[in-house]
């Protein structure tokens, strides 16, 4: 009886354990058609990203380094960087988390992948769109550095970082947020968008840059003021901003030669403590403070690429982004020039003409083989010029649209550039009085042990 009964309990194990088997596998099955059918990259090994290798951004230091308003009706986080392995490339993609509270909007949230060459075709996509205004830069394919190791996690979250960066940017912009492909980029499942991207779209506000265009820049003659002062002021901020990166870089890398040389330092007051017993304390609390200096610099040399060098550089993409806008507004004041001219010169022609004419009739005579000519030449020009004047107006139109979209913008970047440039130069700081409240801490035990051994001593004395 005993035996049945022991054998019933394990043949209940054995089917409850394949239940459990089924269960998982069952379980493992759908997870993976779920993962086939909502993957936003087909044939392709996803390597999930860990600790080890990258990481994602939490919300609070999105909102606290990008000013973002979690209030706003459009929020865009970029984080979860994942590797693919294809079989002919390797490559990131990074998900996009969309918040959005507007109308033209099916719904609230949003999660799609992108990678890095989608970025750069949705840019192009603005610049062709909405050629004045200021579209923000995309970080930089790749560095030397990002060459030789672009799947180090320094490299994936330096990167991912600017792309959060740019996409906030966007959304944050009254008309860049409101564009079809912008909204196709951050809603549309990968298949969709791989189609919206072979679809061939031509935008109507495209500029087309000619070489004939682009060596005609200095031919200018009515330079408008305010954009000049512009101009001149962003070469003397990017030279400026490129100065201080240069110098702020040196003295890291003197910092770092420096630090190199302390680790070898504080071990020496350890040995010299050893042989020196009446003087232990005090050279065990000078290396011990040489220690944590040392490592509170080698703290701060380490955040140099986050805190100062990164962020400068970024920034000066943002400013030739700004000088891209501005020559472009430029091309468009050369065509009106050239219209305008153009049509000067027809008028010139026309008044020439009717002079001679009128000369001749006075004069009583004419001649017969000029005359024709004469007519022909002025209804021509009676056609021609009022189609010169209708272009001329045009072009007037697409200046004066041109300078009142860049100037809106400008003044926005305005207030961005006060509010990156102050965070740099806060971050900055900050970690100087970090380190050099650490080192000051380190050297005060010091401090107070050699008050205590005077003491010691003078009481000894007396």
């Amino acid at each position: 009886m005993e035996h049945k009964s022991s054998n019933s309990a394990i043949l209940d194990v054995v089917i409850e354990n394949k239940d459990i088997s089924n269960i998982l596998k069952d379980n493992k099955d759908n997870d993976r058609s779920s993962l086939c059918s909502n993957s936003t990259l087909e044939n392709s090994l996803v390597q999930s990203p860990s600790l080890e290798s990258f990481s994602t951004l939490p919300d609070t230091e999105i909102l606290s380094e990008l000013n973002v308003d979690e209030n706003s009706d459009l929020c865009v986080k970029v984080d979860n960087p994942q590797k693919h392995l294809d079989t002919l490339e390797t490559y990131i993609t990074f998900r996009i988390t969309t918040r959005v509270a507007r109308i033209e909007f099916s719904d609230n949230e949003y999660v799609v992948r992108r990678r890095y060459n989608e970025f750069a075709w949705l840019r192009q996509k603005l610049v062709e769109c909405h050629p004045f205004c200021i579209v923000p830069p995309l970080p930089g394919k790749h560095t030397l550095i990002g060459q030789l190791d672009r799947y180090s996690k320094d490299f994936i979250i330096v990167r991912m970082k600017l792309l959060n960066t740019f996409m906030t940017r966007i959304a944050q912009h009254p008309i860049l947020s409101c564009n079809e492909h912008f909204k196709i980029f951050i809603t549309s499942n990968q298949s969709d968008f791989t189609l919206h991207r072979k679809h061939r779209s031509h935008s109507t506000n495209k500029i087309i840059m000619t070489n004939d265009t682009v060596s005609t820049r200095s031919t200018i003659k009515n330079r408008h003021i305010e954009f000049e002062k512009m101009k001149d002021y962003l070469i003397i901020l990017a030279e400026k901003l490129i100065s201080i990166e240069k110098i702020s870089s040196r003295i890291n890398k003197e910092r770092h030669d420096f630090v190199i040389e302390l680790q070898g330092f504080y071990p020496i007051f350890t040995n010299w403590s050893v042989s020196e017993p009446e003087l232990a304390i005090i050279l065990h609390n000078i290396s011990s403070a040489i220690e944590k200096s040392t490592y509170a610099q080698s703290a701060m040399i380490s955040s140099y690429s986050n805190t100062v060098g990164n962020p400068i550089r970024e920034f000066i993409m943002y400013i030739d982004v700004v000088k891209d806008t501005v020559h472009k507004r430029e091309t468009y004041q050369h065509v009106y020039e050239t219209s305008l001219e153009e049509l000067t010169k027809k008028r010139t022609e026309k008044d020439q003409l009717l002079a001679v004419q009128n000369i001749s009739s006075n004069a009583g005579g004419f001649s017969l083989w000029k005359q024709p000519s004469c007519d022909e030449k002025l209804e021509k020009l009676g056609v021609h010029i009022p189609q010169l004047v209708k272009k001329v107006e045009m072009n007037q139109d697409n200046l004066e649209c041109a300078n009142e979209s860049l100037r809106s913008d400008i003044e926005r970047w305005q207030q961005e550039k006060q509010k990156c440039l102050k965070k740099i130069l806060l971050d900055f700081v900050n970690k100087q009085i970090e380190f050099y409240e650490k080192s000051v801490s380190a050297w005060e035990a010091v401090a107070s042990e050699l008050t205590v051994q005077n003491i010691s001593l003078r009481s000894t004395k007396k």
